[in-house]
């Protein structure tokens, strides 16, 4: 099998679903004519393109599959290529893995989303564990993470690269995006947001505007400005 695909076997669909074949091999054409041919059927095989794996994710989420069976289905850069997916949607400009270096120490963001004057530096975590200090370790972590960033961009490389030349402020945002969560929560002041509900924070960022960490940076002066806290605020937002 390609690397550049995956291939299913319509017999164990058969098994999950409990279905009869034929309502099995029903249901797949019947999807693959809704999302335009995106997969292939030869004989008693399904074969989806990786590149065309998270059109499947979406429809299944819009289906009402079990998100745990949806999490399953992705392995962690499709998890980062989902958060990407949704931050184009809102017509950021968006970068997967960026590496850069502060203070001779190398760092990598999963994912940022830029749209003036916003800046969300996402961690994507198909997270193994719920456990309150592994997500304690994770904020702690993104926060570092995000303001060894917010220093990068005081050099007009960096600025280049991110496409903020013409910029005179930024607010830097650290968030986590996670599989493990079922609610939008508020974590010393970080957004901590499960997968689907990543469209749902960027609609209505307002409500959550006054309540996160925030690195403010004046490009112009080229100078990055004091962390801000807007509010002391620790807890779960539906």
């Amino acid at each position: 099998m390609s690397k550049e695909q995956e291939e299913i076997a319509i017999e164990s669909l058969v098994k999950q679903t409990k279905l009869s074949p034929q309502n099995v091999f029903k249901i797949i054409q019947d999807l693959n004519e809704e999302l335009t041919g995106f997969m292939e059927i030869e004989k008693n095989l399904i074969i989806i393109p990786k590149k065309s794996k998270m059109n499947l994710v979406k429809k299944a989420i819009s289906l009402g599959v079990s998100l745990d069976q949806i999490i399953s289905m992705l392995h962690w850069k499709e998890f980062e290529n989902f958060c990407f997916i949704v931050l184009d949607h809102h017509e950021f400009f968006c970068i997967q893995n960026y590496y850069f270096t502060h203070h001779k120490k190398r760092y990598e963001i999963d994912v940022i989303g830029i749209k003036k004057p916003l800046i969300f530096a996402i961690d994507a975590k198909k997270w193994k564990t719920g456990r309150a200090s592994a997500l304690k370790t994770m904020v702690k972590n993104q926060i570092r993470r995000v303001k060894a960033f917010s220093k990068s961009t005081m050099k007009r490389s960096v600025r280049d690269k991110l496409n903020l030349t013409n910029w005179q402020n930024a607010k830097i945002i650290p968030m986590i995006v996670t599989s493990k969560m079922y609610e939008i929560k508020i974590f010393e002041h970080v957004p901590i947001l499960p997968f689907f509900k990543l469209n749902k924070f960027l609609n209505e960022y307002h409500r959550y505007s006054e309540m996160i960490l925030q690195f403010p940076v004046n490009l112009s002066a080229q100078k990055t400005l004091h962390t801000k806290k807007v509010r002391t605020v620790n807890k779960k937002l539906v």
